[in-house]
């Protein structure tokens, strides 16, 4: 049984006590580690008391730490069926990959975990995806790999996650994978904005939240692959600071010398022809190890909206995953009349049209929580929770059965009672988004322990 101190570090209060560096949940006035002390040949500078630390994790890590990863008070959730929350998982290799990768992070600290979760307005507003990254990255000592995939939501007039800010200039459209009435090209994030602008700009700021906060030292953004009309230009931080440009189809990126959490650019137009420029989504990554955690989502969006974006499985492969999360299936099972024959066919051809660019990437499908419809417990939220647990076994996917978890049928309402919903009890609230994160933080880590305790 591992001692009451090493639960505290389980739980992220440990801190590095030979240097000035602190974990992000810290008291204030400590510092945290910059991702740029990081060491290139290593997971972080190689100090005595980080070897030792180092060490004693890796023995926490190989030893039963079902027991360690407990991070919501059970008590004050009776209704939450807490037995249920697990990965079904139907083969025992179907998460193999990503928990290898894990444990080469962990051991080694020399490479990327890449995490995308690809949802509806429960996945934009980035509550509950931001609980689980936040959770995840510190499961590991020096485990922020960076920020990750994000659209400017601001640019087309829709809620931004709160954990960045967006300016820009310029005239711009949007379209949206749930806007019916438009046919425009999409990718990954399922929305794109366009404009005819001659020049605009763009600037991304990521101010420090909750303790933790996403420097960047490589910024990619994804366009048109046809578009050779436009250049890039990083205004801040200035050029000198620019030490690497790549470009690819579809793809330009910039390295920076030192990390910075403030990012302005400009999109030029090369000639005076009225040729659109079309922004699909940026990531902010630093270069060292860590885990990043890419979180996509679309207001209203159903599977069918995700199997319109032509460019997704490719833009995927760009990200190099280790592990998509598909959150979808709450809006599927508000049609009047659901059917679950088209919602199962459905949702096996958005993960054959994933899969296509990314033939071994782990699969983890989470189901639709209850909720209300025309203010009434929605029954079809069960079906489909159904149908995606056995598309888990059809498919080889791991699935998360949140629907479960909440209690079943009706369980909205004490969710509700307990201050965990919005007044419609479609969403959740923030305190109802982040019991949510931490609920599949906690099954991960019993899925993690379980393929740890399978190699003993």
């Amino acid at each position: 049984m591992v001692g009451e101190k090493q639960k505290e570090m389980r739980r992220g209060k440990a801190n590095i006590k030979g240097g000035k560096c602190r974990h992000p949940e810290r008291s204030e006035g400590t510092q945290r580690c910059p991702p740029e002390r990081q060491s290139r040949a290593g997971f972080m500078p190689q100090h005595d008391s980080y070897l030792v630390l180092v060490t004693l994790f890796i023995f926490i890590f190989t030893q039963n730490i079902s027991a360690q990863n407990n991070v919501i008070d059970t008590a004050q959730y009776p209704f939450i069926n807490f037995a249920a929350n697990k990965f079904y998982v139907p083969q025992k290799f179907t998460l193999l990959p990503v928990f290898r990768s894990f444990e080469q992070l962990l051991k080694k600290g020399d490479n990327k975990v890449n995490i995308v979760q690809i949802g509806d307005s429960h996945i934009q507003a980035d509550i509950f995806s931001d609980r689980f990254r936040k959770r995840v990255q510190e499961f590991f000592p020096g485990g922020n790999g960076g920020r990750g995939f994000i659209f400017p939501y601001t640019i087309a007039h829709t809620n931004n996650p709160y954990n960045y800010k967006v300016e820009y200039t310029g005239k711009w459209k949007s379209c949206r994978n749930v806007e019916w009435n438009k046919t425009c090209p999409l990718g990954l994030a399922g929305i794109s904005v366009t404009t005819y602008d001659s020049i605009v700009t763009i600037t991304i700021s990521q101010p420090a939240y909750a303790g933790q906060r996403y420097d960047c030292t490589r910024v990619r953004i994804f366009y048109d692959e046809t578009d050779t009309s436009h250049t890039f230009e990083m205004l801040n931080p200035a050029a000198d600071n620019v030490f690497d440009i790549k470009d690819e189809p579809g793809i330009h990126q910039w390295d920076i010398k030192e990390a910075t959490n403030v990012v302005s650019f400009s999109i030029s137009r090369k000639s005076d022809c009225n040729t659109p420029f079309t922004l699909y989504g940026l990531t902010f990554e630093t270069r060292d190890p860590g885990i990043v955690y890419h979180a996509i989502g679309v207001n209203g969006a159903e599977v069918l909206s995700y199997l319109r974006c032509d460019l997704m499985s490719k833009q995927l492969r760009a990200l190099q995953p280790d592990l998509v999360i598909l959150s979808l299936g709450t809006n599927d099972a508000f049609a009047p009349n659901f059917d679950s024959t088209f919602f199962h066919n459905n949702y096996v051809k958005l993960i054959d049209a994933l899969r296509a660019e990314n033939p071994d990437v782990p699969i983890l499908l989470t189901t639709p929580g209850d909720c209300y419809f025309h203010k009434k417990v929605n029954a079809y939220e069960e079906i489909a929770a159904r149908v995606m647990v056995r598309i888990g076994t059809e498919k080889n996917c791991a699935v998360w059965d949140f629907y479960k978890v909440m209690g079943g049928y009706g369980s909205i309402a004490n969710w509700s009672g307990a201050g965990l919903t919005q007044r419609d009890k479609v969403h959740l609230s923030n305190d109802g988004y982040k019991v949510q994160g931490d609920l599949l933080y906690e099954a991960f880590i019993d899925a993690y322990d379980n393929y740890l305790n399978r190699k003993k």
